[in-house]
């Protein structure tokens, strides 16, 4: 409560002689409006594991949290099209910081993210409509065997922030704005480092922001018929993938447990057919290389000994061949990307995982064409297996 109380009078110490400053902006012609802000979070720690259902150093579940926002966002000016087709939303980019109330165990995780607003409606007083925000996490107290053995939620110092919210703005004037919200918001590792059972949370913010000039006259444009397009997505990915392998024959959880990290690499190719400004669909081939397929353990008759694990040295049995159906929600440049597909080849031996696969993420397309994104492999549309880095390029034609 302390750093919220210091936060918001900074900015309206801030904010004050920024308006003394400058001269208003004029309300007849949309114009660029930045602006910073202050949102306090408190809310509801979903149980969706045992080491947040109480089995952790205090005996208690960890049901509740607070967090502390400051952000810096950017009003679009209707100088592009898609600021038009998407009602004038605005972007930007916030420091976040959690307190579950059990920082010995999970730290004070402390999260950058971009974000971006999107408006269902523009009113003179009032603004309201949804909010995305990804980025990354740090400064988490993460599962050790030894010293944090309870934290089966986060296994790494770093996870990814996702963050999705329904919000009202009140306009308190031409630059103070008040806003009420309510969202979700998830921290994961994408299966880099186990254990990786994630945290979300369900939580009511509250908001206070300081525009740099007047709030301008947003006025919508129609804009002519979307021209379809199709377009070829070649890519390559590359990410890791952590698995714990726990000898069956002990009973001391501190003992018997391999800690391997595996490589994975994955090329697909797509073609997709831009059909609006905002929606792609499409289809594709997958071509990946796992290394935790057919992996041979063997496990020592002494439980306090660690798991002999034998990656397998034949490539035939780690290649794996897919096929899926792909949707992307086009904002400019930045596109929202999901899969769903299905294993046509796998070698099956041992450790198999389903076949029928998903990816979610984001991908940026730069100028001349090339593309880097971020994808999140799951299956059972729940549980993580990796994160894929990747880069690509993408051939159009009308």
């Amino acid at each position: 409560m302390k750093n919220l109380l210091v936060a918001i009078l900074l900015i309206i110490g801030f904010g004050s002689q920024a308006q003394s400053s400058k001269k208003d902006s004029t309300k007849t012609k949309p114009k660029k409006n930045n602006s910073v802000a202050v949102r306090y979070h408190w809310g509801t720690v979903l149980q969706t594991n045992d080491f947040l259902k109480g089995e952790n150093n205090a005996g208690k579940p960890i049901d509740f949290y607070h967090a502390l926002n400051l952000s810096y966002g950017v009003q679009t000016d209707g100088s592009k099209d898609w600021h038009h087709i998407f009602n004038f939303p605005s972007y930007g980019v916030s420091w976040y910081n959690a307190d579950f109330f059990n920082t010995d165990e999970l730290g004070n995780p402390t999260a950058i993210y971009g974000f971006m607003s999107f408006p269902f409606r523009h009113t003179e007083k009032s603004t309201w409509g949804y909010e995305l925000g990804f980025g990354l996490t740090y400064n988490w107290q993460p599962y050790d065997k030894y010293s944090n053995p309870f934290n089966t939620a986060i296994g790494s110092n770093r996870t990814v922030f996702i963050d999705a919210n329904l919000f009202y703005k009140y306009h308190l004037g031409n630059r103070w704005d008040l806003r009420g919200s309510f969202g979700f918001t998830h921290f994961s590792n994408g299966g880099t480092k186990k254990p990786n059972s994630g945290i979300n949370l369900l939580s009511p913010s509250i908001e206070l922001s300081y525009n740099f000039k007047d709030r301008p006259l947003l006025i919508r444009e129609i804009k002519p018929a979307y021209e379809q397009h199709y377009e070829v997505a070649l890519q390559i990915g590359a990410g890791a993938r952590n698995i714990l392998y726990d000898n069956p024959n002990g009973e001391d959880p501190n003992q018997g447990t391999a800690d391997v990290m595996h490589s994975y690499v994955n090329i697909s190719g797509a073609f997709l057919k831009a059909t609006t400004w905002k929606h792609k669909f499409g289809g594709g081939i997958d071509f990946t290389y796992d290394e935790t397929a057919n992996v041979q353990v063997t496990n020592p008759a002494n439980g306090n000994e660690e798991p002999i694990v034998n990656i397998s040295d034949k490539f035939s049995e780690k290649f794996m061949l897919g096929i899926f159906g792909t949707y992307e929600y086009t904002i400019d440049r930045l596109s929202v990307a999901s899969y769903l597909g299905y294993l046509v080849y796998r070698k099956e031996v041992t450790n198999e995982s389903n076949k029928l696969y998903q990816k979610f993420g984001i991908k940026y397309h730069f100028k001349n064409d090339m593309y880097a994104g971020l994808l999140v492999r799951a299956h059972n549309f729940s549980v993580a297996e990796v994160i894929e880095w990747n880069l690509g390029y993408r051939i159009k034609w009308n």
